[in-house]
């Protein structure tokens, strides 16, 4: 494999982004005083984006873009006092992820205003966070009209500089066997960045005819350790719904997911809520769609295969369930005094041993309602009991 990835790629699909932080960073530096915040999900660029912020704004004339801390913040005030020095120009304070790690969303961190030569009041404060979680400002920065305040939210790069992207990383293009999973990524760039870094420590690409080639189908391991490990720091309950609804698929429906953990939608509110946070999920309605296939699948595959092909089966049979529920009463089936779908699929439930309790709450129905269809079933089938019931739908069918 003769691909060397580049130390660091250009910035791709950012322009807007960037010209906009100019523009603030500019207007610091003629005096003003303004708060830029940075909103994006893990991994999504932020701190590659403070990052040229604080090389742009050297270039303005900045003063240094990192906060000293402990013992090396108590140094730099007494130099200060001894020799009577001041910044020679704007002050930059840059914060990335205030509120720390996804395992504490509801923690909010305090944050200075900017200082200057003139004191309070002259300088750019840019901060990067998550989505749903924000720093709070100083009230004397919100109080001043003064006080210039920009958002930019980071979404997802544009598949023509996902793809430029991988050309700067692997020094060629991805060549067809390689641009399906290229695009899986959703545009998310460290994930980019870890599947390419893997494959290329694998072996699983190769340059052949100036484009990069995919030899395997395999994902890397430190891909897949990456994922199981981030899964790790997020709450037993949000690690539950992620793992279940990546194996439901790229899109789930919040009704079924509720069904396939034993709750309600509205028992889910506060874990949804921190599935959101982690910007693994999006909502389209009433539906949650995984932002990339490629993190899908591996979050899905985190799950023990045992285990996997368990809940895939449940799903099924959940899904057939609901398919039984929308079937019209005039269906021929109906008509012809066959079982309906919902009673086929209690009889699915039944062969799985479960009690009419745990029927009730799979099918999302009431016990008396899952009595009274395993009493048409008994006429239907001329049978006293359940054993006899599954050997006589098992004739049947």
């Amino acid at each position: 494999m003769n691909t060397v990835l580049a130390p660091e790629a250009p910035l791709r699909g950012r322009e807007g982004e960037l010209a906009l932080i100019r523009e603030v960073l500019e207007h610091g530096s003629r005096g003003g005083t303004a708060v830029l915040t940075v909103e994006g999900m893990p991994g999504i660029g932020k701190t590659r984006l403070l990052s040229e912020a604080a090389a742009l704004a050297r270039q303005l004339g900045y003063q240094p873009a990192r906060r000293p801390h402990g013992r090396e913040a108590r140094h730099h005030r007494l130099s200060a006092a001894r020799t009577g020095a001041r910044p020679a120009g704007p002050h930059l304070v840059i914060l990335d992820d205030p509120c720390g790690t996804p395992d504490r969303p509801a923690h909010r961190a305090r944050v200075p205003a900017p200082r200057g030569r003139s004191g309070p009041g002259r300088g750019v404060l840019l901060i990067a966070h998550r989505p749903g979680e924000a720093a709070a400002l100083p009230g004397s920065l919100l109080a001043d009209p003064a006080v210039r305040t920009e958002r930019l939210v980071l979404g997802p790069l544009a598949p023509a500089d996902t793809h430029r992207l991988a050309h700067d990383l692997l020094g060629a293009p991805p060549a067809r066997s390689l641009a399906p999973l290229v695009d899986d990524t959703g545009g998310h760039p460290r994930l980019l960045i870890e599947l390419l870094t893997g494959l290329r420590e694998e072996g699983g690409v190769e340059l052949t005819g100036g484009e990069a080639e995919l030899l395997t189908e395999r994902l890397p391991a430190r891909l897949a350790a990456r994922v199981r490990a981030t899964l790790e720091r997020y709450s037993p309950s949000c690690r539950q719904l992620l793992r279940v609804a990546a194996v439901l698929g790229d899109e789930v429906v919040y009704g079924e997911l509720a069904l396939m953990l034993r709750t309600s939608v509205s028992a889910l509110l506060p874990t949804l809520e921190e599935v959101r946070a982690t910007g693994v999920v999006r909502d389209t309605g009433t539906r949650a769609a995984f932002h990339s296939a490629l993190l899908r699948r591996l979050v899905a595959e985190s799950v023990p295969v045992p285990v996997r092909l368990a809940l895939e089966q449940e799903a099924a049979t959940l899904r057939s369930a609901r398919r039984g529920q929308r079937q019209s009463p005039q269906a021929p089936a109906a008509r012809h005094g066959e079982p309906s779908g919902q009673q086929r699929a209690l009889v699915a439930l039944v062969a799985e041993g479960l009690t009419n309790q745990q029927i009730a709450s799979r099918l999302a129905l009431s016990p008396h309602t899952v009595n009274y269809h395993l009493r048409k079933l008994f006429k239907h089938y001329g049978v006293s009991s359940r054993i006899d019931l599954l050997r006589a739908a098992a004739r049947a069918h």
